[in-house]
Formats: C-alpha cells, structure tokens, sequence
C-alpha cells in the first residue's frame, strides 16, 4: 500500500498516516492500547526523525528527533 491510510489492531493499537510499500513511511500517529502515542515521521516502518512522544499520566511530551 502507499498512500494514507489507517491501520487498527485488535489490541487497540492504531496507526493513522503515510505508508510506502506498505510501511509506515512519512508523516503519521502510532498511539498504543494505554494511551502512549508517537506522532512524527517515519521511514520503512519505524520511528526516524522530528516527532513527539507523549507518554501520558501527566508527562510532559518529548520531541526530538528519533534515529
């Protein structure tokens, strides 16, 4: 797949974003089943530059830049 899209698993995880050859590549929202969440930009499926992780429970977000 490439393009936008949205992807939920059954555990109540869920991406929301770009894909390339069917892997999270561009900009997009990966939040997991507790509420932590990634919001940035991605490449060949993982995590890889500017973004935000936001753990939740009152945690300040954290942006940077993920490698």
């Amino acid at each position: 797949m490439d393009g936008m899209g949205v992807y939920l698993w059954p555990d109540g995880r869920r991406y929301e974003g770009s894909y390339k050859n069917d892997r999270k590549h561009g900009f997009g929202k990966y939040t997991w089943s507790d509420g932590r969440a990634y919001e940035g930009n991605w490449e060949n499926g993982k995590q890889h530059g500017q973004g935000t992780y936001t753990a939740g429970k009152g945690e300040a977000p954290k942006t940077g830049i993920w490698v």
